[in-house]
């Protein structure tokens, strides 16, 4: 497995894509498909404010879960390719 660059898992989770950058395709489906009825209903319920607040969210989660991988990939947990 290859590191991920933070950064970019940052920049692409503000739009939801970085959940996919960042880990498997299990974990991102799930969290892509709960970020984006969070959009959806914050956007209904709240306003576009309420939506912005969940791009950010998705922001945070790119850039976590790309340290993560690549904590777990400097530990030895997961293979280097």
């Amino acid at each position: 497995m290859s590191k991920k660059n933070p950064i970019v898992g940052a920049i692409l989770g503000f739009f939801i894509f970085g959940i996919f950058y960042a880990d498997t395709t299990k974990r991102g489906i799930t969290a892509f498909i709960g970020l984006m009825l969070a959009s959806f209903a914050t956007a209904y319920f709240v306003g576009s404010v309420g939506s912005t607040i969940v791009a950010f969210v998705g922001a945070y989660l790119g850039y976590s879960w790309c340290k993560e991988r690549n904590d777990a990939i400097d530990a030895g947990a997961l293979e280097k390719k």
